[in-house]
């Protein structure tokens, strides 16, 4: 995967997104379920064999499947999210110039802005130089 500079500006979108997917998949699992029950006669393994009635409970066969089907895809969609999420992360280990790694943890995963990313990269609150070598940097990629 090739990673741009709009990539890098959902990093902390998809931070956000994993978390709450995380919470939604939590509550899903620990929702009580749409459980149904019945009753059938059974009798004793051994002698005597006397009939009692038992009673079994499970979830209903609708509710069930839609819930795993939603279990399934939002799992799905989150493990996608981790992947991009990972694939950032890799491209920043891969970055030799300290300079650009620095404006990228400042910028786009903490979130500065870019005077702020200027100010702690360069010492100055010029916001052109932080964002220009970002520029420079992926127009030379």
């Amino acid at each position: 995967m090739s990673i741009t500079i709009k990539d890098l500006e959902q990093y902390r979108l998809l931070q956000k997104e994993v978390k709450r997917l995380a919470e939604r998949l939590e509550r899903l699992y620990n929702k009580p379920s749409h459980m149904v029950s019945d009753s059938v006669r059974a009798s004793s393994h051994q002698l005597p064999y006397q009939q009692r009635i038992t009673v079994i409970t499970g979830l209903g066969g609708k509710h069930k499947t839609t819930e795993a089907k939603l279990q399934r895809q939002l799992a799905a969609r989150q493990q996608r999210i981790a992947d991009t999420i990972l694939a950032i992360e890799d491209f920043v280990d891969t970055i030799t110039q300290s300079e650009i790694r620095q404006i990228i943890d400042y910028r786009f995963i903490q979130g500065l802005s870019w005077q702020d990313t200027s100010n702690h990269v360069y010492g100055h609150a010029c916001d052109a130089t932080a964002r220009m070598a970002i520029k420079r940097f992926f127009a030379k990629k």
